[in-house]
């Protein structure tokens, strides 16, 4: 069930983030003229309501250890392990484009659009569409991932897993909970067929400030059904080889744990690290293309504030 980019996905689609992004800035530098140096501060105790244009831009310059459950994969060339990305927060009327700036690095967190629905005193329902899983292609794995080319090769490539979500956002003092029920889909499945099922994604993290520091406990529970477990981590007929029987997955848990701090370092840079141990089903290590059901992912690097 892997839930990480390939080196080639990456490449791909950090392109036409940083494209997204550049484009959107010129724009509302042009349409709006907003002053980048003066950076809202929001309350993360209370829900904030999107409704004037706002942006923000942020630099992320990191070293990330990003370990997959699926066999043979490795990150061997230090090239592998810087992983610049570009944090975005966009908003109108309601509507929003984000990055989950809680969490340890934007591979988790992941880009949201959204609408906001309803917004309370300490509560909040919005609609939103974000990947819930990444996909991957074998030959991408095997030439640059260092993947077992005699397990991988002849895989159908799988695709991203798009949810739309309905979201719900509880705030406490200085803690977010938020709890997604989704629909997640993608193109084609192992049998080359469309695939769609549920995804129950929820997440709790609470802020301890200390200092300059900002420190975020985070834990989490996602449930994803046996459809989506399935594309990624199944084998169909077509694929069966001699060392690769076919295999059907069943529906599945992913638990995490995760520990971010930030410390600002000047107006414009912040330093950063975090770490974040993720547990799949048990389930998920007796398919052929699995040798682990648990991961830890490491992150550092600093932040630079457009």
């Amino acid at each position: 069930m892997p839930f990480k980019k390939n080196n080639i996905r990456r490449i791909h689609n950090k392109r036409f983030s940083w494209l997204l992004a550049l484009n959107l800035l010129i724009f509302s530098c042009l349409s709006y003229g907003q002053d980048t140096s003066e950076i809202q501060v929001n309350d993360d105790s209370k829900p904030v309501i999107k409704d004037g244009f706002e942006w923000q831009f942020l630099l992320d310059l990191s070293l990330v250890y990003d370990p997959q459950i699926i066999a043979g994969i490795e990150q061997n060339e230090l090239s592998q392990y810087f992983m610049p990305g570009l944090l975005v927060d966009i908003s109108y009327k309601g509507f929003f484009l984000q990055t989950n700036q809680r969490r340890s690095n934007a591979l988790l967190g992941g880009t949201e659009l959204g609408y906001q629905v309803i917004v309370e005193e300490n509560w909040q329902l919005d609609l939103i569409a974000k990947a819930y899983m990444q996909g991957y292609d074998s030959d991408s794995l095997i030439e640059y991932g260092g993947g077992d080319d005699e397990l991988l090769e002849g895989l159908r490539e799988r695709d991203a897993t798009i949810g739309i979500a309905v979201r719900y956002s509880h705030y406490l003092q200085d803690a977010l909970f938020t709890l997604d029920f989704a629909y997640g889909s993608s193109s084609d499945d192992v049998n080359g067929d469309h695939v769609g099922g549920i995804i129950i994604d929820s997440f709790y993290s609470h802020l301890l400030p200390y200092k300059n520091w900002d420190i975020y406990l985070g834990t989490g529970l996602t449930y994803f059904s046996q459809d989506i477990v399935n594309h990624y981590i199944g084998v169909g007929s077509d694929e069966v080889t001699d060392i690769r029987p076919a295999y059907t997955a069943n529906g599945g848990f992913r638990g995490q744990v995760e520990l971010y701090v930030q410390h600002p370092l000047s107006a414009s840079w912040s330093f950063q690290a975090g770490m974040t141990h993720s547990i799949f089903s048990n389930d998920v290590k007796k398919s052929p293309l699995v040798d682990t059901n648990q991961v830890t992912q490491v992150m550092l690097g600093v932040l630079y504030v457009f």
